[in-house]
C-alpha cells in the first residue's frame, strides 16, 4: 500500500487536474498515469495514457491525441524498467520541491524532489507529451 501525501492535494486541486483523476471510471482503461506537481509556481501537470493509446494531458489546457504505434510500444517498454513502486517521503522536506506520482498496473506511487532512477525513462517520455501538439484523433 502506498503513502499518501496530504500536502500534494491542494498543488493538485489549484492547477485543476483533477479532472483527470485516477480514480475516475475510465482509470480501468488506463495504462499509465503520471503527475507532476508543486514546486514555486505551483505547477500542475498530468498524462494519463490508455491502452487503446489515446493520450490525455493536463497542463493549463486539456489536448487529446493518440499516440503513433512506435512510440506506444516505446512507452510499453519503459514501463516495464519500472521496478519502483511504493512512495517515499524523502526530500519532500525540501522547500518548493515537486512531487511526482506515477500509476501503472495497479499500483501508485508518490516521489518528491527526485526521481528514482527506473521512473526516468518513463517520465522523459511521459513529459515529452505534454509537449506535443494535441492532434485530432
Amino acid at each position: 500500500m502506498c503513502e499518501v501525501f496530504p500536502s500534494m492535494f491542494p498543488y493538485i486541486a489549484v492547477a485543476g487536474v483533477a479532472a483527470l483523476s485516477l480514480t475516475s471510471p475510465a482509470s480501468s482503461e488506463m495504462l499509465v498515469s503520471y503527475t507532476r506537481s508543486g514546486g514555486f509556481a505551483g505547477v500542475g501537470e498530468t498524462v494519463v495514457v490508455h491502452r487503446d493509446g489515446t493520450v490525455t494531458t493536463g497542463r493549463g489546457r486539456t489536448a487529446e491525441f493518440t499516440l503513433d504505434e512506435a512510440r506506444f510500444r516505446d512507452l510499453r517498454q519503459a514501463l516495464d524498467g519500472v521496478t519502483t513502486r511504493t512512495s517515499s517521503r524523502r526530500w519532500c522536506n525540501i522547500p518548493d520541491h515537486f512531487t511526482y506520482t506515477l500509476a501503472h498496473r495497479g499500483w501508485r506511487a508518490t516521489r518528491c524532489h527526485r526521481l528514482p532512477e527506473d521512473w526516468r525513462p518513463v517520465v522523459t517520455r511521459l513529459e515529452a507529451l505534454l509537449r506535443s501538439p494535441a492532434r485530432p484523433r
